[in-house]
């Protein structure tokens, strides 16, 4: 009888849930988008019991597909988007919304947290620099903002904690989800009460951490939509599991996976950390092994803004085509465009920093800078200039990757930018690396599903099980040419950004907005 495990991947817009065999096969899937709040241009917030009630829709959707007995589920384990934090009560209620890793709110804390306790101990121990970005900055946020919020809270939970609660009604998180929350000693892999005593925050509102792969509990009730049988298992981060899903288990590999932003990972048997902390270190989904990282955070989301603010006429065919029963994606019409633009886009150069620079630059002031528009250029090389500038921003952390001796011997990318087989070419070219896409674009479902896999005892090696699960099909070789022309173009990214930077217009820009 044919077995079955499920991953539940809950991103930043929305969540899926994916039925898999425990060979690796997707047989259904289901997906709901969920809302974002902004109170503010630089808050963004979403409602954690709308999480659920979208998870729970999507469970009973795909079961429903999949043509199964929700019996015949061995397993689930989740992903989600990571730095997200919630507070709830002991029951698990929600006390305000969740504060989403794209909120820049924090940026007195983070100056308060480099000048206390430094950013050069922050990087030792948790492998993080000190950013809005990461989770430890939103407790203490609450902790000095909504002090009646941090003394009712029970616990800070992540996406998955809070949804694995809603499972089991256990408070759990994984090591990959806590080494991205600032208050993670990635060395001993513990929670670190030097830095939580330093931030004033009490480890007590955090839940316990275990290793990805484990087993949490069986489900909590039926009414989840999974029956009682079907245990939960740890899950990991999205970007780690997405590593997972393509196989970085090994030296030598790494992904990139590109959605809202792009995230590269690439594999470590032991934390190594950047003496210029440009990258970060974290724990990996497989326990005992690290990921370097670098987070770029305006990537898809940068193309996205050209769609919806540029891309008017795409739009409107894109939805005539619909309306005649074709399917055609607005970003398809795009690309199409972008491909008759030619290498170097006729001299436009776009740099995606749209809400402040993640890695290599971690400059929260930094903003987008399309260079060199002329009268002669199109809509075509704009949306070239914009595949390219996220190109340009994963070659500078690739880079940086080869000076710490991470050398890669490929790149398997990810997520819905792959999609674009131009987008796959340019990246190819501009790193001048063999870059391979997955059977699956859901490479961060698929690392969910391995870890469910794993965690229900089909196999006894997570790598191994990734190896055997992780398919990659698809192969985009650089162009020497090409990759000549963009060498040159890469040196001119850098000294733009680094003349806006050093001359300090950033900074004046973001103090003419206070």
């Amino acid at each position: 009888m044919t077995k079955y495990v499920a991953g539940l991947d809950i991103g930043t817009t929305g969540t899926r849930c994916l039925i898999f065999t425990t060979e690796g096969k997707e047989i259904a899937h289901d997906y709901k988008e969920w809302e974002s709040f902004y109170p503010s241009p630089v808050m963004v917030e979403q409602d954690a019991e709308g999480w659920w009630q979208a998870v729970r829709k999507t469970i009973f959707n795909a079961i429903r597909r999949a043509n199964i007995n929700n019996e015949d589920i061995l397993s689930v384990a989740i992903t989600n988007q990571r730095e997200t934090i919630v507070p709830v009560d002991k029951e698990g209620k929600s006390l305000a919304k969740a504060i989403v890793w794209q909120d820049r709110r924090t940026t007195k804390e983070c100056n308060w947290i480099k000048e206390h306790i430094g950013e050069d101990k922050i990087y030792s121990t948790t492998g993080l620099t000190i950013d809005p970005y990461f989770s430890g900055s939103k407790i203490m946020w609450f902790k000095n903002q909504k002090p009646e919020i941090y003394n009712k809270t029970h616990k800070f939970v992540l996406v998955h904690d809070y949804i694995a609660h809603k499972l089991t009604k256990k408070f759990i998180t994984d090591h990959s989800n806590a080494s991205r929350t600032m208050l993670f000693d990635i060395n001993s892999c513990k929670w670190s009460d030097t830095i939580a005593n330093e931030m004033g925050i009490d480890l007590d509102k955090m839940p316990e951490a275990i290793e990805s792969g484990k087993e949490i509990g069986n489900i909590y009730s039926s009414e989840t939509g999974f029956s009682t049988k079907t245990k939960v298992i740890s899950g990991a981060g999205d970007q780690q599991c997405a590593a997972l899903g393509v196989g970085v288990v090994k030296p030598g590999r790494m992904k990139c996976t590109t959605g809202t932003g792009s995230f590269i990972l690439g594999y470590l048997d032991k934390p190594t950390f950047d003496p210029k902390k440009r990258v970060l270190c974290s724990c990996a989904a497989v326990p005992g092994t690290w990921v370097q990282e670098a987070s770029i955070f305006t990537s898809g989301a940068a193309l996205r803004w050209f769609r919806d603010n540029v891309g008017a006429a795409e739009s409107i065919q894109a939805f005539i085509h619909k309306s005649k029963g074709q399917d055609v994606d607005p970003y398809d019409l795009m690309t199409e465009q972008a491909a008759l633009s030619p290498v170097g886009a006729n001299g436009l150069l776009m740099i995606p920093h749209l809400i402040g620079a993640g890695a290599p630059h971690w400059n929260p002031e930094a903003r987008g800078v399309m260079f060199g528009l002329a009268l002669g250029h199109k809509t075509g090389d704009i949306y070239r200039a914009v595949m390219e500038g996220v190109a340009m921003e994963v070659k500078k952390n690739v880079n940086v990757f080869a000076d710490l001796g991470l050398k890669p011997k490929d790149l398997r990318i990810t997520g819905g930018g792959s999609r674009s087989d131009l987008w796959n070419q340019i990246m190819a070219d501009v790193l001048g690396l063999k870059c391979g896409r997955g059977d699956l674009e859901e490479s961060t479902a698929v690392g969910a599903a391995i870890l469910a896999t794993y965690g229900a005892g089909e196999y006894n090696d997570i790598a191994r099980a990734a190896d055997e699960m992780a398919n990659i099909t698809n192969i985009w070789e650089p162009t020497l040419e090409n990759t000549i022309k963009y060498d040159k173009l890469f040196k001119i990214s850098e000294k733009l950004y680094e003349s806006i930077n050093q001359s300090g217009l950033y900074s004046e820009l973001s103090e003419f907005l206070k």
